[in-house]
């Protein structure tokens, strides 16, 4: 975490770059908290195997168990093969974004071939319009298939979980009933033998042996009461964490869920054919364009076989990715009856209890962690978005910082017009490190000194006042600027003034051969 508060010009190219991508990732899983929920999703996945082995194995295990194991194989299989198809999504989506940026160049070429201005530009942009509508509502079908799935999968646990729900609404009542009367035992035993006996003109004359055992008797009366309870009271609470006004509130969104508009389907389907009857005609409306010289001819030739590639990528992108969903629901399924045939072995053995508890506490923070990260990621946009545009040459101000799930970093200018940071000049890219160093510690909220070395270095005139301004107005407790020569000049010096705390100047003295530190010392100041 220690290199996002200390900020220099090297530091912003690594994190652009590639090689970069990694540790962004790693300094937001970090301080959102998701390497620890990680480490004990890790954890409960080394208790549940080591546990499972103590118990004997297969060799000892009942008809459940066997059952269990089996499941459980199947699901770590399922999982294997999750894993290697979204490695091989990330690798489908780079070559995606590798062609069509190619395509794009060589599309620019055969426009400017063709005259700028003309049917070929305006053909170039209805044809990109088409696509982008087009990969558009290939992804809401996307979406919606994951609803679906959704659903589906709802509907099929939905009786048992009505079915508990409401047993465990009548346990609760009867044992607040049963508490109840047992709470006013005191007070029905004053009722029905008054203190002093002599006052109580009915028992007050019997012995107090016998006069004790009719109380005896009263008590065992009021917890007879309530003895055995109704078949249909559940033995215990499953789901003891939706009791009250929370058990109502489930059986309202199972209601809501199970009502799902089937009728979007249809909606989404004609958008999708709409989108790809459009793009067609686009697309052959494009390829027209190639027929104007040698040269047109041979670049439209190249962006056709592009298109041919990139048609082939996005299906078979959509295909690996339905895989995923389809792998993850019957993944969820078969964590659902694990954990249905954990529960039934948790009332035969005290080990496989802590086993049942253990896998929802995993599933629970695999569910965390699936939705964590995309929200830590969209905060992070947001902050360096904010930061950069106040530092940035002008023409950005409605730029968008994006952060891609593979690749690069971008600025997104708008539609499809959008620039990789490590293309742009090298103020734009120490503007986009400065900005990451001040959206993670707004996001954070450490109040840990910052440390910003070099950030005018070879800057125009424009650009050091908005960098100076947007430190100046940072609300951090301590910002600190390391700088050498004449980079910060004596009109930006005085510009700054009010919110200098300390300076200092460390000039190399040649006969101490070491360096020495002079306070509130600057460059052109007096000495």
């Amino acid at each position: 975490m220690a290199p996002a508060f200390f900020f220099d010009g090297e530091q912003a190219q690594s994190l652009i770059e590639g090689s970069g991508e990694a540790g962004i990732r790693k300094a937001l899983d970090t301080m959102f908290g998701a390497s620890v929920l990680e480490e004990l999703q890790d954890t409960l996945g080394g208790y549940l195997s080591r546990t499972h082995a103590l118990l004997g194995g297969k060799t000892k295990a009942s008809a459940r168990q066997e059952q269990l194991d089996a499941k459980v194989a199947a699901q770590t299989e399922l999982n294997r093969k999750i894993g290697k198809a979204e490695k091989q999504l990330v690798e489908l989506h780079t070559e995606k974004e590798n062609t069509d940026r190619e395509r794009n160049q060589l599309r620019d070429e055969l426009a400017r071939a063709g005259g700028v201005g003309g049917d070929a530009t305006r053909i170039k942009q209805e044809f990109q319009e088409a696509e982008s509508r087009k990969e558009a509502a290939e992804k809401a079908v996307t979406r919606l298939a994951t609803e679906m799935g959704l659903v589906l999968a709802v509907s099929r646990l939905d009786p048992l979980v009505r079915r508990q729900l409401n047993r465990e609404r009548l346990r609760e009542d009867y044992e607040n009933l049963r508490q109840g009367t047992l709470d006013k035992r005191e007070r029905v035993l004053m009722e029905a033998m008054p203190e002093p006996p002599e006052k109580d003109p009915l028992l007050g004359n019997i012995a107090p042996a016998v006069r004790e055992k009719v109380k005896q008797r009263i008590l065992k009366a009021l917890q007879a009461i309530y003895e055995p309870p109704d078949p249909d009271i559940a033995d215990n609470f499953l789901l003891g964490h939706v009791r009250g006004a929370r058990r109502k509130e489930v059986l309202t969104r199972l209601d809501e869920t199970r009502t799902f508009a089937y009728d979007q389907v249809r909606s989404v389907a004609k958008a999708l054919r709409d989108a790809r009857d459009a793009y067609e005609d686009a697309k052959a409306r494009f390829a027209k364009l190639g027929n104007q010289s040698t040269e047109t001819k041979d670049l439209a030739e190249r962006i056709r076989k592009l298109d041919e590639r990139a048609d082939d990528l996005v299906r078979r992108i959509t295909t690996v990715e339905n895989e995923i969903k389809s792998g993850k629901a019957d993944c969820h399924n078969l964590s659902v009856e694990i954990g249905n045939l954990r529960e039934e072995l948790a009332k035969l053995e005290p080990e496989q209890r802590r086993i049942a508890v253990a896998d929802r506490a995993s599933r629970a923070v695999a569910a965390i962690l699936e939705r964590l990260k995309p929200v830590t990621t969209q905060r992070l946009e947001e902050h360096v978005t904010k930061h950069f545009r106040a530092i940035a040459d002008p023409r950005f101000r409605h730029g968008q910082i994006v952060f891609a799930e593979s690749g690069e970093p971008h600025l997104n200018l708008g539609g499809e017009n959008k620039a990789l940071l490590s293309s742009m000049s090298g103020f734009e890219r120490r503007s986009f490190g400065i900005a990451f160093s001040l959206a993670l510690a707004e996001i954070t909220r450490r109040r840990v000194p910052l440390i910003i070395d070099t950030p005018l270095g070879n800057a125009d005139s424009q650009y050091r006042p908005r960098t100076l301004d947007a430190l100046r107005k940072f609300d951090c407790d301590q910002v600190i600027i390391l700088t050498h020569d004449r980079e910060v000049t004596a009109d930006l010096l005085e510009h700054i003034q009010g919110h200098v705390c300390q300076k200092f100047l460390v000039e190399f003295d040649p006969e101490q051969q070491r360096s020495v530190v002079h306070r509130n010392r600057f460059f052109f100041e007096d000495r």
